[in-house]
């Protein structure tokens, strides 16, 4: 009889400890986003996610890898955007697909701005960081698009130039979502309105590709 208590006792236990790394991994994607790693201190990450100090650490053992816990849910987050439209796009025409993936990559980046704003931070100096992100997603991520840029180059749907440029113009294609509080200034336009990321997408989508 006094077992079942035990059981919701735990269970409450554990969905205790998931909200609270949910709650400091939500602030950790936003703080370091907006500050970068060094600017960002854990005093901060606990305090924007609303919880007791220490909790950080008890939870991911250090800064560095509650970092990278950070970033794993960022890519993960990126990864199921664009999942289903390379599933989708399969039997679409070489020189259409093409187009369509570099859409629903720029409609992916508006939905995951983070992304972008930490690579402008740590694409800037070679260090710890920058050097696990390259080894843990952002390599397979630039041979994924190598495949994608091949694939339109022997349908005539990409122009003549080389894979790093275009690799660079497409990532480049999504920073209007970094910049947003720019765009606003510029242009008094909302970066992430429909309109204005249906928009983005097909210019990136228009300038990168031949129409055959």
């Amino acid at each position: 009889m006094s077992a079942e208590p035990a059981v919701i006792s735990a269970n409450g236990a554990r969905g205790r400890t998931e909200k609270t790394r949910e709650m400091l991994l939500e602030a950790g994607v936003s703080l370091f986003s907006e500050r970068g790693y060094e600017a960002t201190s854990t005093r901060q990450i606990e305090t924007r996610a609303g919880v007791q100090r220490n909790l950080m650490t008890y939870h991911f053992g250090s800064k560095e890898e509650f970092w990278k816990a950070c970033m794993v849910r960022l890519n993960e987050r990126m990864r199921k955007r664009l999942a289903p439209a390379i599933a989708q796009s399969k039997d679409i025409e070489p020189g259409e697909r093409i187009r369509f993936l570099i859409r629903r990559y720029i409609r992916a980046s508006a939905a995951v701005p983070e992304i972008a704003r930490i690579m402008f931070d740590e694409g800037r100096s070679n260090g710890w960081r920058l050097e696990w992100l390259v080894d843990n997603y952002i390599r397979e991520f630039y041979d994924t698009i190598g495949q994608l840029f091949e694939d339109g180059r022997s349908s005539k749907a990409i122009p003549d130039i080389p894979l790093i440029n275009f690799y660079y113009l497409l990532a480049a294609g999504g920073a209007i979502f970094s910049m947003s509080a720019e765009c606003k200034l510029l242009t008094g336009k909302d970066a992430f309105s429909e309109a204005m990321v249906d928009a983005q997408a097909n210019a990136i989508a228009k300038l990168l590709t031949i129409a055959v």
